[in-house]
């Protein structure tokens, strides 16, 4: 696994990479309040399918792709990073395989569904489909479980609240210390804390959105453990791939999944990769 930089948009996003560079990409976008680190159990055994697989910072986590403003934080700006990612590293326009977790989870979906000729394969874990959040929060009394479930992103959009959030959810998350280390020397600064909770803070600017179904295959990883994404918003994911469709369900597991399950979670990611045909061009029904 090798430690790489990669320019897009004019910034620089650090990187963590492995498998020949001209194999099939695959792109994989972390959580928060984690970094590409988060994906250091699997990008090894995915480049051995034959995958060039990079898991990059998204902005906001490194010093070179840091830019001012809540508005730089828009869902639109981190699906243009990795697009702009994507055509650097396979070339303008080329369609890639895509995973993600927690926020890189909602960066996949928002990607899979706006740009369906860029996705080949699709894994989103933890968080559904954002239609399929939007369905669920539309419809009582299922819209009250999910409203609760999400009512720490209030604490997390509170400016100067950010250091605070960080060390909750690293608690809350327990990953252990050997495993959390990359996180705190990465986001060791206010500056790097503040840009990266103006996630939350740039949610209103998109929550009413809409996105179409997603066309890729797709597996949806669900740990009922982390308790912030309700039953519903879970079945609700199935209405918004119309592609070949699976949901795993991880019992007794919860996020960063990555770290807390790396061998089971790592299986499942291969046996996503394994079902594609050879072209990764997906097939036409669902699975």
């Amino acid at each position: 696994m090798e430690e790489i930089e990669i320019s897009a948009r004019g910034m620089r996003f650090n990187a963590l990479a492995h498998g020949q560079r001209d194999h099939p990409l695959l792109l994989l976008l972390h959580g928060l309040p984690r970094n590409s680190w988060e994906w250091h159990h699997q990008i090894r055994p995915m480049a051995e399918l034959g995958y060039r697989v990079v898991a990059h910072d998204l902005r906001g986590f490194c010093d070179g792709a840091r830019p001012d403003g809540v508005e730089s934080y828009h869902l639109a700006e981190y699906i243009a990073d990795t697009l702009a990612i994507a055509d650097k590293l396979a070339g303008a326009g080329t369609p890639f395989h895509l995973m993600g977790t927690s926020i890189g989870s909602s960066i996949a979906w928002g990607l899979a569904a706006k740009h369906p000729d860029r996705v080949q394969s699709l894994v989103a874990i933890n968080i559904p489909h954002p239609s399929a959040i939007r369905e669920v929060m539309a419809a009582a009394p299922a819209a009250a479980d999910q409203s609760e479930r999400f009512s720490y992103f209030r604490e997390a959009a509170k400016d100067g609240n950010e250091r605070f959030m960080f060390e909750r959810m690293l608690e809350v998350q327990a990953v252990p210390a050997a495993e959390s280390e990359p996180y705190r020397r990465a986001l060791d600064s206010d500056e790097a804390l503040r840009a990266v909770f103006h996630w939350y803070r740039a949610l209103r600017l998109w929550a009413g959105e809409e996105f179409p179904p997603v066309t890729a295959p797709t597996t949806f990883v669900w740990p009922p453990g982390s308790d912030n994404v309700s039953r519903a918003s879970v079945d609700a994911t199935a209405n918004w791939v119309t592609g070949p469709y699976r949901l795993e369900v991880i019992e007794d597991a919860h996020q960063p999944i990555l770290q807390a399950e790396p061998e089971q979670l790592t299986e499942m990611l291969l046996a996503h990769l394994a079902r594609l045909p050879s072209d990764g061009a997906g097939s036409t029904s669902r699975a």
